[in-house]
């Protein structure tokens, strides 16, 4: 992923952080660093998904907009064109713990025709371009059943917003349904087997001719020099992508966007593509550097790898946003000793953890001492796995590393039942008794005590165990609420 980084120095900043064009912090050298608390006066932006309206909340932050500007669909909008799910990049200031916004632009990862629908719902092809589903995906009701299935291969057109994973896969957030009158087939993602002879190149399955393209934002076409660069590649019509051929025939090709300053407080959210050493890493095109404060929520500075969905919030400047908080997105995870494997349906049981049942897909990163499959994992070895929930207490894996011969256990979930001193996370029954006072831990990994502990948990609360195996039984040592 060289070229990626490259890029990256190329435009300042890019993906959704470069749509913070020209956003600069006005307090110079002596501006306050970020804060997730609200604590800080500055400038303020987010990118991300939008999680709630009253005012716009992205990632869960509140942006008032009276008075904001809004671009949707790449068209000048108002805040009741967005809906929820959208992707959006919010500029705007803070000031204590209010966040208002001068401007709001939607973007979407791809928009065109389907190609195909998988029969379990859960993926389908989109102008060549992969979409996962899962139960985080928000569906509008102009889609039957608001269910991809009801899509109909070669006729439905869709707009899809999400986040590009490192492979090219699209994690997708919101997906509706798009009139053919109304569609501008466009893809945002990864350059790959760029030919300047041809003037073609690669976004997934995607062929992309630019040869008639407006490309004056791009650098130098020569060689194969734009492998690895984070584009939007637009087309005009729906004539202008041949599903025979899977080409968009592109009438413009540019970089995410350019001119980023800096801001106060700035948080990015989606999946990790590069992983220069520890604590310095990529989500999307951003950079981003942790320091030794920073705060870690679901997870620990070496499981940063390349496919992890996070998020960080800090100071951006200089092309590098630094971290006060770094937050895994994968609520669900489980480590243990592998006790069952079945290679046929593709899944994995954990000692110790009784029903839950880890599924292994195409998608699933498996990281063992012999191999990259799951034939290279065997009964006995020790797991951590990361991933989203599935149906019937199922993990669905987002990566199952092979880990040193521990008798540790783990288990992170939304609890399911509640009753001091017993829990159920992923249908596996918890009992809390032996726990002490001060292995209670709250979201900043304070101690809060059983009481306290007890008070904030609720069905649904996503909550970590830790404990050790003995003898085929776990000793639950630590509960700790996680955001």
């Amino acid at each position: 992923m060289k070229r990626t980084l490259n890029m990256v120095y190329f435009v300042g900043a890019i993906g959704l952080v470069g749509m913070l064009w020209g956003c600069g912090s006005g307090g110079g050298d002596g501006a306050p660093a970020a804060s997730g608390t609200g604590s800080a006066n500055g400038t303020a932006a987010a990118s991300g998904t939008v999680t709630g309206f009253g005012s716009v909340y992205v990632n869960g932050k509140k942006f008032e907009t009276s008075g904001a500007s809004f671009i949707v669909d790449g068209q000048s909008g108002s805040q009741s064109d967005l809906k929820l799910g959208m992707t959006v990049a919010v500029i705007g200031s803070v000031t204590g713990d209010q966040r208002s916004a001068v401007s709001v632009r939607q973007r979407d990862a791809v928009e065109g025709l389907v190609q195909s629908v998988a029969g379990d719902g859960l993926s389908l092809v989109v102008m060549g371009q992969t979409v996962l589903v899962d139960n985080t995906t928000l569906i509008d009701d102009n889609i039957p059943g608001q269910s991809v299935r009801n899509l109909v291969a070669g006729a439905d057109f869709v707009e899809v917003n999400g986040h590009i994973r490192p492979d090219g896969v699209i994690q997708a957030t919101f997906i509706e349904r798009k009139l053919a009158g109304t569609v501008t087939p466009e893809v945002r993602g990864y350059v790959r087997n760029h030919n300047s002879g041809a003037q073609t190149f690669q976004i997934g399955n995607l062929t992309v001719n630019y040869g008639t393209a407006l490309i004056n934002d791009m650098p130098s076409p020569a060689g194969s020099g734009w492998n690895g660069l984070l584009v939007e590649a637009k087309g005009t019509g729906i004539g202008s992508f041949n599903a025979a051929t899977t080409t968009l025939t592109a009438s413009k090709v540019e970089p995410e966007s350019q001119g980023v300053q800096q801001a106060d407080e700035f948080e990015v959210e989606g999946f990790v593509t590069q992983v220069l050493g520890a604590g310095d890493f990529f989500i999307g095109a951003t950079h981003v550097q942790t320091t030794g404060s920073t705060e870690f929520r679901g997870g620990a500075i070496d499981e940063i790898l390349v496919g992890s969905k996070l998020s960080a919030e800090g100071r951006f400047t200089n092309g590098i946003l630094t971290a006060k908080h770094v937050k895994f997105h994968e609520s669900a995870r489980v480590e243990g000793d592998i006790a069952s494997i079945n290679t046929g349906a593709a899944t994995v049981t954990v000692t110790g953890l009784p029903g839950v049942v880890v599924a292994v897909t195409s998608q699933t990163e498996i990281r063992a001492d012999s191999g990259t499959t799951l034939d290279a994992l065997s009964v006995g070895n020790h797991v951590r796995v990361r991933g989203r929930l599935g149906s019937s207490n199922a993990v669905i894996a987002a990566r199952v590393e092979q880990r040193s011969a521990s008798d540790d256990v783990d288990l992170q979930g939304p609890v399911q039942a509640v009753s001091n001193p017993n829990l159920t996370i992923l249908g596996v029954p918890v009992n809390t008794s032996g726990i002490s006072e001060d292995e209670f831990k709250g979201l900043n990994d304070r101690p809060i005590g059983r009481a306290g502990f007890f008070n904030a948990v609720k069905v649904n609360t996503l909550v970590k165990m830790k404990g050790r195996i003995a003898g085929g039984v776990v000793i639950w040592r630590e509960a700790e609420l996680e955001d």
